[in-house]
C-alpha cells in the first residue's frame, strides 16, 4: 500500500518539503531512472491566485527533486481559459528559472495523441491529449485542492486529466488539427453530463500515470470553485504520495466531502479499494474541515 504523507504547519514551503521528505526513497527511485520529468501545475484561470498552484509550492517542490533528477524537468500546463503563458507571467513562475533548470511547455499547443472517450449518448470521440504529458516519465501533479462546478472536487487527478485535453490557441498542432478538420475545444467536449464526465475523468485516469501528487492545503478553495467565484479556506497542510487516488481521497477527507458523492474518485476507487489511505507524518484528525460546498452540490451528487 503506498504512504499518503501529511504535514501542517503556517509554513507553505515546510510543509510540501517536509510531506516529500517522507516518501523520499518512493520519489528518488522514480526519478533516478526518468528520461524526462513532467511536472502539472494547476493554472485553470490566468488570473486568480486562490484558483492556481502557488510559487512556493513548486519552489519547494524544484527544490527537493532537482539533485535527484538525472533529465529534463519540465514545467507542463495548458490553462482552461485565457493564455498559458499569461498564467504563468501572472502567478511568477518565470522568476523560478533563475533557480532551477527546467523548460516550459504549454499544453494547448503541444502535440498530441488520441485517448477514446464517450458522449452523452454513448459514442466514441477521440481526445487530443497532450504528448508531453502521455510521454511523461515522472509525471507529477501538483495543485490546490478545489471545490468544483460539476464533479464536487478537484485534486491532483483532475489537474492532470482534464489539463492534459487540448484547447488549441494557434500553435503547430492546432493549425495541423485545423487543416484536417479535427481542431477542438477538448476541455469544452469532455463536459457530457455528470455522468459521462465522471466517467471520462475515470478513463483518463486509467491511461495516464501519475507517479507523484502533491496537493497543496494551505490555501483551500472552497464554495463555488475552481476558478473566480471560489473562496478561501485557510488549511495550513500539505499532502504527498506516489498513489495519486489515495492523495485525492485523503484531500477530501480533510475537507469533509464524501468519496461517494464525487464520481470519477468513486469509480476509480471501487468496492476493493482501503477506505482510509495510510497516512504518515503529522495529525490529520485535527485539520479536518467541512468545506463549503458549491451551489450546485445537491445536483452533482447524483452523477450516478
Amino acid at each position: 500500500m503506498s504512504k499518503v504523507s501529511f504535514i501542517s504547519s503556517d509554513d507553505r514551503k515546510y510543509n510540501i518539503s517536509r510531506a516529500l521528505s517522507l516518501i523520499k526513497s518512493e520519489i528518488v527511485s522514480g526519478l533516478k531512472n526518468a528520461k524526462n520529468i513532467v511536472v502539472k501545475p494547476n493554472c485553470v484561470v490566468t488570473d486568480f491566485d486562490l484558483a492556481a498552484t502557488h510559487k512556493d509550492a513548486i519552489d519547494a517542490l524544484l527544490e527537493f527533486i532537482e539533485p535527484y533528477a538525472k533529465s529534463q524537468i519540465i514545467l507542463a500546463e495548458g490553462s482552461g481559459a485565457g493564455e498559458t503563458l499569461d498564467a504563468f507571467k501572472n502567478y511568477d513562475y518565470f522568476s523560478l528559472q533563475d533557480r532551477y533548470n527546467f523548460t516550459i511547455v504549454d499544453l494547448n499547443n503541444d502535440d498530441f495523441e488520441t485517448i477514446e472517450l464517450f458522449d452523452r449518448r454513448g459514442r466514441k470521440w477521440g481526445a487530443q491529449v497532450a504528448k508531453t504529458i502521455v510521454n511523461a516519465n515522472y509525471l507529477i501533479s501538483i495543485t490546490p485542492p478545489k471545490t468544483h462546478n460539476e464533479v464536487v472536487y478537484t485534486g491532483a487527478i483532475k489537474n492532470v486529466a482534464v489539463g492534459s485535453l487540448l484547447r488549441p490557441e494557434g500553435g503547430f498542432a492546432a493549425r495541423l488539427a485545423t487543416r484536417f478538420g479535427i481542431a477542438r475545444n477538448n476541455k469544452a467536449m469532455i463536459h457530457q453530463g455528470l455522468k459521462t464526465l465522471n466517467a471520462n475523468l475515470r478513463i483518463l485516469a486509467e491511461k495516464i500515470k501519475i507517479d507523484l501528487a502533491v496537493i497543496d492545503g494551505y490555501s483551500i478553495m472552497q464554495g463555488n470553485g475552481p476558478a473566480h467565484a471560489g473562496e478561501l479556506y485557510p488549511g495550513h497542510w500539505a499532502l504527498a504520495s506516489s498513489d495519486p487516488l489515495d492523495a485525492d481521497l485523503m484531500a477530501i477527507k480533510l475537507m469533509g466531502i464524501n468519496l461517494q458523492d464525487v464520481g470519477y474518485l468513486s469509480m476509480l476507487a471501487g468496492d476493493d479499494h482501503p477506505p482510509e489511505p495510510f497516512v504518515i507524518g503529522d495529525d490529520w484528525k485535527s485539520s479536518v474541515h467541512e468545506c463549503k460546498m458549491h451551489s450546485n452540490f445537491e445536483s452533482m451528487r447524483k452523477w450516478k
